[in-house]
């Protein structure tokens, strides 16, 4: 095959950023190589590839500059970062059939950069950075960029400002301040279009100077036209502009309910830039892309790779909430409709493309339809109590069908932080242009996740910017209740996994300024979840309907210039989530067309219009249940006292058990207590669980056996026996008084039989058969296969020497981390379940599984969380 030796023009690729800034500023510095870069890292396990992009160009730029500054460096010429952009900028090589919006200043030059640095190294004034800002525009924009249709229908006046930058700004040594003294520069001033008059010379001072431009857009084709007004040194022009103020002017089509673009021929990597005035009241709009080839006469059938990129510009918001993009291969005559949301009155640019490495010929037609129904307001919220929610409807485009349908699909709940600590970071966060220390503010929020799912954490005070935020940075980390890392959340947080249980939410916000940090200590956050079904609302004609749940809204036609109303009801108590509490909030997303099949695109606004719910209290439906029927008290109002004493004196004895410096005082008063009140059961479980506290049981076996033994003994198992065995009258008031009183006995029971067989197992001085006999024991009493006696059972099996069966009930423990044995006698953490199951594997030298154990068991002991 024949080799093409050809030398192409270079391109930027299909997916290039593209200029201005929405500030007016060109966007785009410089451009470099980015295409079939072939060197790649020994990691990757290869020598070479091909890859495209912004990451390869950056790179390629960075070993330029790198060239420059090492040469500098060997030439003795002292570089500043002023005066390495101004030589990258005025050297670079402009590149045929490219904006300077998608090139900047044109295609960097190493050589040429390197000449201009050598001629420029005596200049003084190549460190100054000439700042620009045009003044009375909001903001203090770095440009000018006009956008709207109205901006552009009047010749206008602006001012730009010039500062000139010594340093860092902020340095105040002597040499400094006797530059800005001496500081006197005569510019001349350049306008590279007709549209923009600029005066022909401007001096300029320290302290900064502006100058007047007249800029006039009134004869400017539909498109986009940009200029740049250059300051040169008048004693040196020969250097290249010093500053320069850039202008983009946008001439948005008219408005037009329906715009027919026709038919747009691409050349390879071509990419049009259309601008359309959205009309009032649009909502959305179809855009129609028709492949014009004909299979017959073109004689072809290859598909081609096109795209649609939308944008509009929207104050504060950011990009990525106000674009849509489409990537799709047409066929021969194929045709596809896209539907995307629009704001009303906003400029709307709408993008081409024909993609980088699609081949032949490509030819489209493109037509855009803009269809609306205004909802008013444009956001709805539902508060609780039956009042729904009113949207007032109008169409102003076209005669519009609606049928109004509403459905919520989200639930978030706030959530405040439990601890907020202030600390500056280390000693690599130090602002190198004042020496400033950074600080961080970590602040933890912890919740109880009933079930495993998904959450999405938003902090709406530091969320959806960067470069704007308020703050250096803001970083979530989630943990489970182990301090096991499950994800992260930043600027625009995506859904994390998280299981059943504790979870740990720590933020991270970072700034030089710890009074601000002060004020986001008590900074609430909402955890967002998926409702596990989709809530569809109600939707009525009018407000009574909706109270009375009457006849619900139909298909009707909506006149264009006319107006209608619809009310969507609150949702069924029942499918509100049983675990949202008040204040929280249910979202999702309403629609008032009628998307019928027959129509193109969606036939619909994407999207809908915002929908919120409000949580409100819950009444608690009573269920009927059947009553335990109570005998009355026929006791003295003196033996009422005596019982409600000794309960007193109980609790007040279990509370010295809490603390181990109380224990002195807990024995004594126990005697005292056993003394006045004999074979009382709860004192005597009280004494049995002060011996069996876990921190100290282990010297104290042979207490624990005796007060579990003073607790059976209290106990007449017969009569217990006797009692269970038959059948009584659940409706006897005093047969039922009697059985709560057995239940009660039971249980002490069967608590004293296992906290006596864990102590006797772990009594290094009694048998294997003493255990065994306890056991049997209180297997006439209760189910010791239950999970809150996994203690026991483990012992039991052990002693058998079942290490498979052993095996078998930790890894079932294991799979809910050991919460299974909470209510029992020896809870069982996971570090607990994983140190038991690796004695196992041990004494079956399985050896392999416990080398994987000892790796996991690292994960599942983590002492500290993850940093951020």
């Amino acid at each position: 095959s024949k080799i093409d030796t050809e030398e192409h023009p270079g391109t930027t690729y299909t997916w290039s950023s593209v200029g201005p800034t929405s500030d007016g500023a060109q966007g785009v510095d410089i451009t470099a190589p980015g295409a079939a870069i072939t060197c790649v890292p020994n990691w990757c396990l290869q020598r070479n590839t091909l890859m495209n992009g912004t990451s390869m160009s950056s790179p390629n730029a960075t070993g330029c500059i790198a060239l420059l500054l090492s040469a500098a460096k060997a030439e003795g010429i002292k570089m500043t970062p002023t005066r390495l952009r101004r030589a990258i900028q005025n050297s670079a090589i402009e590149m045929p059939g490219l904006t300077c919006l998608q090139q900047g200043f044109g295609m960097i030059n190493v050589e040429g950069a390197w000449d201009y640095i050598k001629n420029s190294k005596d200049d003084a004034h190549e460190d100054i950075n000439f700042k620009v800002h045009i003044i009375g525009r909001p903001g203090s924009p770095r440009g000018i960029y006009l956008r709207q249709a109205q901006e552009c229908a009047t010749k206008q006046t602006f001012s730009a400002q010039v500062n000139p930058i010594f340093g860092n700004g902020d340095d105040v040594d002597v040499e400094t301040q006797m530059k800005r003294v001496e500081f006197e520069m005569k510019f001349r001033l350049e306008s590279d279009s007709d549209w923009v008059e600029v005066p022909d010379y401007f001096m300029l001072m320290h302290n900064g100077r502006s100058f007047k431009f007249d800029l006039d857009p009134t004869k400017l084709s539909t498109g986009v036209h940009t200029a740049k007004i250059y300051g040169y040194d008048s004693s040196k022009p020969g250097l290249g502009a010093r500053f320069y103020v850039p202008i983009t002017v946008v001439k948005p089509m008219g408005e037009q309910a329906t715009i027919e673009l026709g038919e747009l021929e691409f050349e390879p990597n071509e990419v049009k830039r259309f601008f359309v005035d959205v009309p009032k009241d649009a909502t959305w709009m179809d855009v129609s892309v028709k492949d014009t080839r004909d299979p017959d006469i073109d004689k072809e059938t290859t598909s081609r790779l096109m795209v649609l990129h939308t944008l509009q510009l929207l104050p504060h918001m950011a990009y990525r909430d106000a674009e849509e993009q489409k990537y799709f291969n047409l066929l021969p005559g194929q045709e596809t409709v896209t539907s995307i949301p629009v704001h009303a009155g906003i400029t709307c640019e709408l993008d081409i493309g024909r993609y980088w490495s699609a081949q032949g010929k490509s030819n489209v037609e493109v037509d855009v339809r803009f269809r609306g129904v205004v909802p008013v307001p444009n956001e709805l919220t539902m508060l609780s109590g039956k009042g729904g929610v009113k949207a007032r409807l109008h169409s102003n485009i076209y005669d519009e069908y609606i049928l109004p349908k509403a459905k919520l699909s989200n639930w978030k709940s706030p959530l405040g932080p439990t601890s907020a600590v202030i600390s500056p970071c280390d000693e690599r966060d130090i602002l190198t242009s004042n020496n400033q220390q950074v600080h961080q503010l970590v602040l933890t929020y912890e919740f109880e996740n009933k079930e495993a799912g998904s959450i999405t954490p938003r902090c709406p005070a530091l969320q959806g910017v960067i470069y704007e935020s308020a703050f250096e940075s803001q970083m979530m980390l989630i943990f489970d209740e182990d301090k096991k890392y499950l994800g992260v959340a930043d600027s625009w947080p995506s859904a994390v996994k998280i299981p059943k249980g504790k979870i740990t939410i720590r933020m991270q916000v970072r700034h030089n300024n710890v009074k601000k940090l002060e004020k986001l200590k008590d900074l609430s956050i909402w955890i967002e979840r998926k409702l596990s079904k989709e809530i569809t609302l109600p939707a009525f004609k009018s407000r009574a309907s909706m109270v009375t749940e009457g006849i619900k809204a139909k298909r009707s036609l909506l006149r264009k210039g006319s107006n209608t109303a619809v009310f969507f009801g609150e949702p069924a108590a029942a499918d509100i989530p049983s675990e949202a509490k008040c204040g929280d909030i249910l979202m999702g997303s309403a629609t008032f067309e009628d998307g019928e099949a027959s129509l193109p695109g969606a036939g619909k606004q994407p999207g809908g219009t915002s929908i919120h719910y409000v949580v409100g209290t819950k009444t608690k439906e009573e269920k009927e249940k059947a009553k335990t029927p109570e005998a009355p008290d026929e006791r003295s109002v003196e033996e009422k006292m005596e019982e409600a004493i000794k309960k007193v004196k109980v609790e007040h004895l279990e509370k010295l058990s809490e603390k181990e410096d109380d224990a002195e005082k807990f024995i004594s008063l126990s005697e005292k207590l056993s003394e006045e009140y004999p074979g009382y059961l709860p004192l005597l479980m009280a004494s049995l669980k002060f011996y069996d506290k876990k921190d100290s049981r282990s010297d104290k076996l042979s207490e624990v056996t005796n007060a579990a033994d003073a607790v059976i003994d209290a106990i007449d198992e017969n009569a217990l026996a006797a009692h269970f065995g038959v059948k009584h009258d659940e409706e006897d008031a005093e047969i039922c008084k009697i059985r709560k009183d057995y239940e009660e006995k039971k249980s002490f029971l069967i608590e004293a039989l296992a906290r006596k067989a864990r102590a006797v197992a772990d009594d290094d001085t009694k048998d294997q058969s003493t255990f065994d006999t306890i056991f049997k024991h209180l297997q006439k009493w209760t189910d010791t296969d239950a999970k809150k006696f996994a203690v026991l059972s483990l012992e039991k099996q052990k002693n058998a020497k079942r290490y498979g069966s052993m095996l078998k009930l930790l890894t079932t423990l294991l799979e809910n981390d050991g919460k299974d044995t909470k209510d029992g006698i020896c809870p069982m953490t996971k570090k607990d379940l994983l140190e038991k199951r690796k004695e196992v594997l041990e004494t079956l030298n399985y050896t392999h599984l416990q080398q994987r154990d000892a790796k996991w068991g690292v994960i599942a002991s983590i002492k500290n969380f993850a940093l951020f």
